[in-house]
């Protein structure tokens, strides 16, 4: 509402946009439809969780070789070939390379 030239008061309220005043009748309530959330997940999917999990709990380090190869060194028994490492080198840096 403009009071003036100078004067701006507040917006009043459109009495057509007021649901309680429309025809004298409260406005009706919209019944609400309750929808349960559902996933369905594949059997790959399963799958590969069950995979997941089961690979996590492998550790990391395999200790029977660690112990095996600790008591070799302890007891002398232990030998290193040298042709042996080189080619495991070698098939690495291939690996490494081709990646």
């Amino acid at each position: 509402m403009i009071g003036g030239p100078t004067r701006i008061d507040g917006v009043s309220p459109n009495p057509q946009l007021s649901p309680e005043k429309s025809h004298g009748k409260s406005p009706e309530k919209k019944e609400e439809v309750l929808t349960k959330d559902q996933v369905t997940v594949s059997e790959t999917a399963k799958e590969i969780s069950r995979l997941t999990l089961e690979v996590s709990n492998i550790p990391d380090i395999r200790a029977d070789k660690v112990e095996e190869l600790k008591n070799a060194i302890n007891s002398g028994t232990y030998e290193v070939r040298g042709s042996e490492i080189a080619g495991k080198i070698i098939k690495e840096a291939l690996i490494d390379k081709l990646a």
